[in-house]
């Protein structure tokens, strides 16, 4: 069975008391330990740490982050904004979504800078500022081996522009005096050095093919373990290698190219836990299964139902018995589970708890990206979770407070 993060036990019962379940709590701690993780590592020329803000885009995280002078990569003009409203300045920012901004006009002259995923978007990004450099993005050849559902490169993927379209990118560059000073690549999760060199030769290869480019962004998808089968990317060999890579393109090319990195769920996905209860007990009969209904699920932790990811849970009490629990949601819809086979969503997987109770205290571990950022929000009715923050000083506060019911329907405009 697991055990807890970061919080203790009387933390937790503390929270439970004084907050509405669910709630979000983040770790300070280990926030700026992530962060740290991915400055100290080993790069040829110098790197540059990009988060990916989709993970988790809340004010403090964002704000914590920008203090650590780590850069944003933005999914959409929204993010930036929202950015913006953080602290950040506009030219920390890029925006590699793939809906072109609709006012894009307005962003590229607050120099946010935009990365184009296709070739209408070069134009696009031309006719509205000729002067600025092009930042594009190409999707190579290789894609993902962790798990088809997160692959974003190759020829299933609609991230980038296809690299055989590389000669019509040159073209447009030819055709508008375009100056392209950066390429982007990002296949998904990876996790061994030989992965990580592999893109880095890719990346290479296509800035051989543009001589203004100076930076080479290599993406994300760093694994963090997060169960005990698991294995966390080991960073240091990671970059070791990758830095072994761009020196050798120097040697050959005279051109010494600057790394950037986009983490987004390794920097966050550590940091937070979902403090929550039990609702009721059920079960199927004696063939069947027992099942924990829990006061949260799917409308907080949509990582599970959508990809079949595994969390560690952890519940709070004195039972020196165990039983083999499912654990549910508490939405009305029989996807919410928070127990399910590994990468197979749709399959049940009991696992071993302490016998439960109602109301028991329960944690569910490793909650930081894509599920506050992510969550499927107002299903069924449920109001947003708050989210809270354990300071270094050990205070806990409160960082964004739960939806008031009122505020779910608050923009609907009566019409009957």
């Amino acid at each position: 069975m697991h055990q807890l993060n970061f919080l203790n036990r009387e933390q937790a019962e503390k929270i439970a008391e004084s907050f509405e379940t669910p709630v979000y709590v983040y770790s300070e701690e280990k926030l700026e330990e992530a962060v740290n993780n991915f400055l100290a590592f080993p790069s040829a020329f110098w790197h540059s740490v990009r988060y990916a803000m989709k993970a988790n885009a809340n004010k403090n995280i964002l704000k914590l982050f920008h203090k650590k002078w780590i850069l944003l990569d933005c999914s959409s003009e929204y993010e930036a904004y929202r950015a913006i409203s953080a602290g950040f300045e506009p030219e920390k920012l890029q925006i590699s979504g793939q809906e072109t901004p609709r006012n894009l006009s307005d962003l590229l002259e607050k120099w946010v800078k935009m990365v184009a995923t296709s070739l209408q978007q070069i134009e696009a990004i031309w006719k509205i500022a000729p002067w600025t450099e092009i930042w594009v993005r190409i999707n190579p050849w290789m894609w993902s081996w962790a798990f088809k559902a997160i692959s974003t490169g190759g020829e299933t993927s609609a991230f980038g522009i296809w690299h055989e379209y590389i000669p019509q990118i040159q073209e447009l560059s030819a055709k508008y005096d375009l100056k392209i000073t950066k390429i982007h690549i990002h296949i998904g999760s990876e996790n061994t050095p030989e992965s990580w060199t592999d893109s880095a030769n890719i990346g290479l290869l296509f800035v051989s093919q543009f001589q203004d480019v100076t930076t080479l962004d290599l993406g994300g998808g760093f694994k963090k373990a997060i169960m005990p089968y698991e294995k966390s990317a080991d960073l240091q060999a990671i970059w070791e290698s990758v830095a072994a890579t761009f020196k050798q393109f120097a040697e050959d090319t005279d051109r010494k190219i600057h790394l950037e990195v986009e983490p987004g769920k390794y920097m966050v996905i550590n940091s937070c836990s979902v403090v929550a209860k039990v609702d009721d007990i059920v079960d199927t009969w004696s063939e069947g299964y027992k099942f924990i209904r829990t006061n949260t699920g799917m409308t907080e932790m949509p990582r599970v139902p959508m990809y079949g990811v595994q969390q560690p849970i952890v519940v709070l009490n004195n039972s020196s018995e165990t039983e083999e629990y499912v654990m549910v949601g508490h939405c009305c819809e029989s996807g919410d589970i928070l127990t399910s086979k590994l990468y197979s969503q749709e399959e049940i997987e009991p696992i071993t708890l302490p016998k439960v109770s109602e109301w028991d205290i329960i944690i569910i571990e490793w909650t930081g990206a894509y599920n506050a950022s992510m969550s499927m929000k107002n299903y069924n009715s449920f109001p947003e979770a708050g989210e809270l923050l354990l300071r270094n000083s050990w205070e806990i506060i409160e960082i964004r407070k739960r939806q008031n019911l009122e505020d779910i329907w608050k923009n609907e405009i009566e019409v009957i």
